[in-house]
């Protein structure tokens, strides 16, 4: 079966509509009033500081003040017009672009639950066929070891690929629908140890074996754009940010990215 565009459910709004646009221009939508606490929500088409013709911060519109900036000039990427979907975009160049933010253990009440999502496209494979190694969208670094991660790795890798270091091992999981460059929405959820990557709605492998403690506690300064001292810079664009303070139910999963899909016309194959 090919792939396919899922809409989202009309009669399963989360919020009144009149509601959401008071207080977000996501309008049907809006990620605050799912069952699971929203952490971060970083949109390019609000909250964008620059410096000229580059992006100095990215602010948080969840109101939890969880923001991210670049201080150094030449460590900060470029504002898109029109990225995904025709939509405002970050821009990263593979080199040196990263935006800096808050810790990731220090926002979640356990650190072995957590759901995230990303909007990204335009981008190339990673270095390594492991994902620690790989091209990376987001993670928490420490000294250059992996403590969480989001990347991709080589074309002849399994994929995008999601996971932490918990002190003793590596909680990783992998998704390889992707092409190089393709549009994505990168999802990982974590639940109790439990590792899931998900691309455009597809479910790929979830860890096996013992669940792990969770994301170690040294797991802090979220990077957009890279992730650890391992992991090579992203090299294309960047949309939407959403880290959730738990793991959302397969139904918000759906609603979230059902939302994503429509909101940049990205087709789900999941």
């Amino acid at each position: 079966m090919g792939a396919v565009f899922r809409k989202h459910p009309k009669q399963e709004q989360p919020v009144p509509r009149a509601q959401v646009q008071t207080e977000h221009p996501a309008q049907g939508f809006d990620p605050r009033h799912l069952s699971t606490p929203l952490a971060v929500w970083c949109r390019a088409d609000a909250g964008i500081e620059t410096n000229g013709s580059t992006v100095s911060g990215w602010a948080d519109v969840s109101g939890n003040g969880r923001d991210f900036s670049q201080a150094t000039a030449s460590l900060q990427p470029a504002p898109t017009a029109n990225g995904i979907g025709g939509r405002p975009g970050i821009s990263f160049d593979g080199t040196s672009d990263q935006i800096n933010g808050p810790s990731f253990y220090g926002m979640l009440s356990d650190p072995a639950d957590w759901t995230f999502f990303v909007v990204g496209g335009g981008w190339t494979w990673g270095a390594s066929v492991n994902a620690y190694y790989g091209r990376g969208m987001l993670g928490a670094p420490v000294l250059g070891s992996s403590y969480f991660y989001v990347g991709v790795t080589t074309e002849a890798g399994p994929g995008f690929g999601t996971g932490y270091w918990d002190a003793s091992a590596h909680r990783i999981s992998y998704e390889d629908s992707a092409a190089e460059g393709q549009n994505v929405i990168v999802a990982g959820t974590s639940d109790g140890g439990e590792v899931t990557t998900r691309v455009n709605g597809s479910a790929g492998s979830t860890t096996s074996g013992a669940t792990g403690a969770g994301v170690n506690s040294l797991g802090t300064l979220l990077q957009i754009g890279k992730g650890n001292g391992n992991l090579l810079y992203w090299d294309g664009s960047i949309s939407e940010v959403l880290i959730f303070d738990g793991t959302l139910s397969p139904q918000d999963i759906d609603i979230t990215e059902d939302y994503l899909s429509d909101r940049y016309a990205i087709e789900m194959s999941g």
